[in-house]
């Protein structure tokens, strides 16, 4: 794990000489400003009032074990996984690299036989549950634990209730709950010291933050092609096969995938806009002011927006349970494939070469 000490130590120097190439009127300060101060600390802390909320939905579950508090418990999760898309698109900002923000909240699907192997012999300590890898921990192993394909609430009741294993079903959902609160505290705590940092790195080196907003909007629309459209469609890379498998699928217990892309693109789009409560200032707008052309023909700002809305489109047109689409109607699936590749064209290659900034994260299917 890196030294946050050195890191800010080299971000403080980046910034000293970073802050006097804001020479384009634009206000690439006042961009960031919002940034931090509108969206990204506000997204950060209404994730943490819900996993507050978690915690106590699941304390009055842990005390009074009925189908009632079970609701309730599941409601308060539905909830804090919503609330995780506005945070997930910073992962590429040093407080949630550090804090592996991803690996511990929503790396998807879990890993449901290791999961059920280790309620079966009782590994469910908090220690236990932060040493493990990224599948078996996060909001993807608190919903297999909450929700079912195949089982009534009566019979996920009883998983916590008359098993056998059923304290061990509560010990390891909340080791669960408790780490995600964990790592929310530390990047909430980082960003205390770094907003400034932040704020102020206005050069278009990795470290500065339009690169690192660029890598961040790029990972996040490559995790929306690869890991919430594809795969569950029979994607390898870009390469369409006859391995479909719908339980990839997000959300899949709780059928919540079609509603967390349209809140993954929602939000995409906001933060590119730097939307929050206000409208501020965003990367498409510093991008329109360099009116560049983008592959597709069109303005390059303008045809980001656009092709996020066609995105929203076809998503919509999947109906109400992506794992189902892709088993009875996969055309629109790989409708929805194709049109979130155009829009990785345009944040992956044409908004970093409009930006002069290179995009400095890897992935393994070759966009």
């Amino acid at each position: 794990m890196k030294n946050w000490i050195v890191i800010i130590a080299s971000f403080v120097m980046i910034a000293g000489c970073g802050k006097t190439e804001d020479t384009d009127n634009f206000g690439k300060n006042e961009m960031f400003v919002n940034y931090a101060d509108n969206l990204i600390l506000p997204a950060y802390t209404a994730y943490g009032s819900s996993l507050t909320n978690l915690q106590t939905a699941f304390n009055n579950f842990s005390t009074t074990t009925d189908a009632a508090n079970l609701e309730a418990l599941q409601t308060a999760f539905l909830a804090a996984y919503a609330k995780w898309h506005s945070c997930e698109i910073y992962e590429k900002t040093p407080p949630a690299e550090e804090a592996m923000a991803i690996d511990n909240n929503n790396y998807f699907p879990a890993r449901k036989d290791s999961i059920n192997a280790y309620i079966d012999r009782n590994s469910t300590s908090l220690s236990f549950i932060k040493s493990r890898i990224k599948s078996d921990k996060g909001l993807p192993a608190m919903e297999y634990l909450l929700f079912s394909r195949t089982l009534n609430a009566s019979q996920i009741l009883e998983s916590y209730t008359t098993n056998p294993n059923a304290a061990a079903y509560k010990a390891y959902l909340s080791s669960l709950i408790i780490n995600c609160i964990d790592v929310q505290s530390s990047i909430i705590s980082k960003w205390s010291s770094y907003r400034d940092i932040y704020v102020n790195s206005l050069g278009t080196d990795a470290a500065g933050s339009i690169s690192l907003m660029v890598n961040a909007v790029a990972q996040r629309t490559d995790d929306f092609k690869r890991h919430q459209v594809g795969i569950p469609a029979g994607y390898q890379g870009n390469v369409a096969t006859v391995n479909l498998n719908p339980s990839a699928s997000q959300a899949y217990y709780s059928n919540k995938s079609i509603e967390f892309m349209l809140l993954t693109l929602n939000n995409m789009k906001d933060v590119l806009n730097g939307k929050a409560t206000t409208d501020g200032k965003g990367l498409i707008d510093y991008i329109r002011t360099l009116n560049v052309t983008s592959t597709f023909g069109g303005n390059l700002a303008d045809d980001v927006i656009s092709q996020i809305d066609v995105c929203i489109t076809k998503v919509n047109a999947c109906g109400a349970d992506y794992s189902e689409t892709v088993i009875t109607d996969k055309a629109k699936a790989d409708a929805l494939f194709v049109e979130s590749k155009k829009l990785l064209i345009l944040i992956k290659v044409d908004v970093p070469s409009a930006l002069g900034v290179s995009i400095t994260y890897t992935d393994a299917d070759g966009d």
